[in-house]
This record gives structure tokens, C-alpha cells and sequence, in this order.
């Protein structure tokens, strides 16, 4: 897994270094000038995202959610922030990071049942403000027939993704018990306390809409909050770079780079990956490709800013422990 994490790592390093010879390292250098001290700007934008992310999570862990002050939350999502962005597999491993700090205060099964609310909702609102984005792109811009096939095809992936993940849920069949309990009937697992906590995780987790109304509906709003957000950095971005961008150009850009953030997946921190696709989807909505690449790059930098301030968090005292964790001291 390092070796390829390492070489995966090397492919977007490789892919960035491209696209900064194609765009013109003087004009790109020329835009992180016009950002300058600005970046403050975007990393207070990035803090009230953390901010809303923070809520959403707190709102997840249903009647558990007074173990977590509100700034000992945003810390916990510092923390498994920094570890998402810089990990291969950064989604499985950022989450499990979570959980585990969450573990720190609640049971394992409320910890790992709020994760999942939290992950399913999230990105049940991604899609959305994805499509909705898509939609915007076609009613505002004339696009070029390639660009609007490859829109349509994007919308149709999003909208079977959606379905798909529907009715999984509806249906329980990512069920922990149900895909433990095979296991536990050929020797795999032996103890009945697994399967037990199986149990209390899909009980929490398939019964949390009902039991938990007005904390489902407030997880849906700080998660929408926290995509416009997202939109509104990409218009402050433009702003800076000296373009008068309608921040319904940002609803899109922030859309549409939804699926591009897919590649995290398997490069840390995106890196290339980002820059490439926001290169092209800024030239599709009229902007040059250098300035999408340079509007990626910009995003980039203010991401690894943050996820140092989330390593910085482990610096806090409550957060002893977890230190010891993530740098393996005693």
C-alpha cells in the first residue's frame, strides 16, 4: 500500500508539473501573487465550512451529541481532515479516523452508526447540489456539443449513484449484520459481541430519521451550507484572480469538481488530479484553461494549509493520546 501510495503520489506530482509548463509558470505565479494575504480570506471561508461540517456531525450522534462540546468537535474534524487529505484511500481512512475519535467519548457502535449518517448524508447532498449544478451549467451556458454530452453523462452517473445508494439504504443491504452474520455462521466470527454491535449500528443507523427529525433535517441544511460555502470560495477565488464571477459560477465550478475530488481516492490530496479537472471544466464554462489549473492550484494550496492547521490540533492538549496514535510514540 506505501509503495503505492508513493506511486500514485508521483503520477499526480507529474501530471501537476504539466500542467504548470501548459499553463505558463510566469502567469501562474503572476495569479498566486493577486491572492496573496487573501489567502487568509479563504482559510476563514474554509473555517466556517469546518464550522458547518461540525454541527452536522454533532447533530449525528443523536442524544450522544452533549459529550462533544462544539469546539471539541471541530477539532475531531480538524484532526480527520488532515489525515483524509494526505492519505491513499483518503475517504475510508479520514472517516475511520473520526470514529475513532468519536470512540473517545461515546460507544463504538453510536461512534461508527454517526460516522456513516454522517458520510451517507453528506454525500446524498453532494449529489444533489452536483446535479443542481449540472442543471444550472446547461440553463446558463451554451455549451459545445462534446462538453454537453459529457454533462449529460456525468448527471446520468450522479443519478444512478443516487438511485443506487437509495435504495441500498431503503432496502439494508450494506446492513453490518446482515454481511457479518454469514461470516460469523462459517467460524469467521466468534464472538457474539460482534454481531451484537452489528445490530446497535444498523439499529442506529436505519432507525436515525425517525428517532432524531429535526437533527436529520439539520444535518441536510449545515451540509447544504457547507457546499455553497464551498461555491462561494470558488467566486472569491475568481474575484481575486481579477474576473467578475457570478457566484452562480461558483455553485458550478464547486459542482462539477465534486466528481473530480473522486480521485482522492487514490492520490493524496488530489494532487493533479484537481488541477487537470478544474482546468477543464473552467474552460467549458468560458474561462481559459490556465485559469481553471490556476483556480485548482490556488484551492490546493489553502487544503494544505488547512490540513495543517488540523495537524497543529493535535497539539491540543485533550489530544494527547490521539497524538501517540497517529505519530506511533508511547
Amino acid at each position: 500500500m506505501r509503495k503505492f501510495r508513493f506511486f500514485a503520489f508521483l503520477c499526480g506530482l507529474a501530471l501537476l508539473a504539466w500542467l504548470v509548463v501548459r499553463s505558463g509558470p510566469i502567469g501562474l505565479l503572476h495569479d498566486l501573487e493577486k491572492v496573496g494575504w487573501s489567502m487568509l480570506a479563504l482559510l476563514a471561508l474554509a473555517a466556517l465550512r469546518n464550522a458547518a461540517r461540525t454541527q452536522a456531525v454533532r447533530l449525528a450522534l443523536g442524544d450522544d451529541r452533549r459529550e462533544f462540546s462544539f469546539g471539541s468537535m471541530y477539532a475531531v474534524l480538524l484532526v480527520s481532515g488532515a489525515v483524509k487529505f494526505v492519505a491513499v484511500a483518503g475517504l475510508v481512512v479520514g472517516e475511520a479516523a473520526k470514529g475513532w475519535l468519536l470512540n473517545r467519548r461515546v460507544s463504538g457502535p453510536r461512534a461508527a452508526s454517526a460516522v456513516l449518517v454522517d458520510v451517507l448524508l453528506y454525500y446524498f447532498t453532494a449529489a444533489l447540489f452536483t446535479l443542481g449544478s449540472i442543471a444550472l451549467f446547461f440553463a446558463l451556458f451554451r455549451a459545445p456539443s462534446a462538453t454537453g454530452r459529457a454533462g449529460i453523462a456525468a448527471a446520468l452517473v450522479v443519478i444512478v449513484a443516487l438511485v443506487v445508494g437509495v435504495l441500498a439504504f431503503r432496502r439494508r443491504w450494506l446492513s453490518a449484520a446482515r454481511i457479518l452474520s454469514p461470516l460469523a455462521r462459517w467460524g469467521f466470527i466468534r464472538r457474539p459481541e460482534t454481531l451484537r454491535r452489528a445490530s446497535e449500528i444498523d439499529a442506529d443507523l436505519f432507525g436515525f430519521r425517525e428517532r432524531h427529525p429535526s437533527a436529520f433535517a439539520g444535518i441536510l441544511f449545515f451540509d447544504f451550507l457547507s457546499h455553497f460555502l464551498a461555491a462561494a470560495e470558488v467566486s472569491a477565488i475568481l474575484w481575486l484572480l481579477g474576473f467578475g464571477a457570478h457566484f452562480s459560477v461558483g455553485v458550478i465550478g464547486e459542482g462539477l469538481t465534486k466528481v473530480v475530488e473522486t480521485g482522492g481516492l487514490l492520490v493524496p490530496g488530489d494532487v493533479g488530479l484537481y488541477q487537470g479537472g478544474t482546468g477543464l471544466i473552467f474552460r467549458a464554462l468560458g474561462y481559459t484553461v490556465s485559469t481553471g489549473v490556476a483556480v485548482g492550484i490556488i484551492r490546493q494550496i489553502r487544503s494544505i494549509l488547512w490540513a495543517a492547521i488540523g495537524f497543529l490540533a493535535l497539539l491540543i492538549p485533550g489530544f494527547a493520546d490521539t497524538r501517540s496514535h497517529f505519530l506511533g510514540k508511547p
